[in-house]
């Protein structure tokens, strides 16, 4: 990348909107007011209901929409923003949640990181919960089984402040990448539809040597997992969120694990404990992760349409 002295680089922000209007909108509006002055917003709506794309056109012009006719899923909607981006010149794209509302400093603190260290592939804010001052995710670490937990996940926000946090893992809820990382390792991977990705992407990334790092003074905020209609529910999950983490995180174990049996029965098993602590071994939920199960066993993808499969 060879940019003139005082030459802000490019960057290209995606977000991808599937039936969640009003977090989108408030999402553009916090971008519109940031002070970074060099970056351009692509929206990627995924068959929404009730005019959505039209709505977020109107309030929002200066965006780039790409229009789905049906869901297609958190990855290839994002691939999708991802190729635009590099042949529009991006020099960062930053994949961004809908349902984000950033400080307006975020993307320079950022951005001057990447300038000055140009070593690092993927870099992410500190992102803490939208309606507290609780941490949502400072990175996160890969465990040998091929297990991936969130770091800092319910701590005070003064717990990281300012020093620099190496990762094995960002969410991709907020994942700035360096153009050269996407050109080196590719897209994100398909199979995923959606959860692991993020992690797969920046596990590739790390096997090519590139760094992952959090930069704490960078903030967001995250209503979490809103777009399963969950929001405010920090436990129980969708029979959705139970067949894509089981399935995925079964896919995800036996492309990089060592102890893929072992490993994988010890997801299954956690998965079904969770469901019976959290949902009380809600049937529809149970179905779908016996089916995530075997889809992740055999390799299977899943076809989707509106959210269900």
């Amino acid at each position: 990348m060879f940019l003139r002295k005082n030459e802000k680089p490019l960057v290209y922000i995606i977000l991808i909107n599937w039936n969640g209007l009003e977090d989108t909108l408030e999402c553009l509006e916090s971008l519109r007011k940031i002070a970074y002055p060099k970056f351009r917003v692509i929206v990627v709506d995924n068959g929404s209901k009730d005019n959505q794309a039209d709505i977020i056109k109107e309030k929002f012009p200066e965006v780039k929409l790409i229009r789905n006719n049906r869901n297609m899923g958190y990855v290839i909607a994002n691939n999708q923003g991802i190729e635009l981006a590099l042949k529009r010149s991006a020099d960062y794209i930053l994949l961004l949640n809908n349902d984000i509302v950033v400080e307006r400093n975020f993307l320079n603190i950022l951005i001057n990181y990447a300038e000055r260290n140009k070593d690092f592939g993927i870099l992410s804010p500190k992102i803490l919960y939208y309606d507290s001052n609780k941490i949502w995710s400072v990175g996160g670490k890969i465990l040998p089984g091929g297990i991936t937990i969130l770091t800092g996940k319910g701590k005070d926000h003064n717990c990281y402040t300012t020093e620099v946090i190496e990762t094995d893992f960002v969410s991709g809820c907020a994942m700035l990448i360096k153009r050269s990382v996407i050109e080196t390792i590719g897209f994100l991977d398909p199979i995923y539809f959606a959860y692991f990705e993020d992690a797969d992407f920046c596990l590739r990334a790390k096997n090519f040597g590139y760094k992952i790092v959090v930069i704490p003074k960078s903030v967001i905020y995250h209503k979490k997992s809103s777009s399963s209609g969950k929001r405010g529910s920090f436990r129980r999950l969708s029979p959705l969120q139970y067949y894509l983490l089981t399935r995925n995180q079964i896919l995800f174990i036996k492309k990089f694990s060592r102890w893929k049996i072992a490993s994988i029965i010890v997801t299954i098993a956690f998965r079904l404990a969770y469901l019976l602590v959290y949902n009380k071994l809600d049937i529809e939920s149970l179905k779908s992760l016996i089916r995530g199960a075997i889809d992740g066993i055999t390799s299977k993808g899943a076809i989707f349409r509106n959210g269900t499969k």
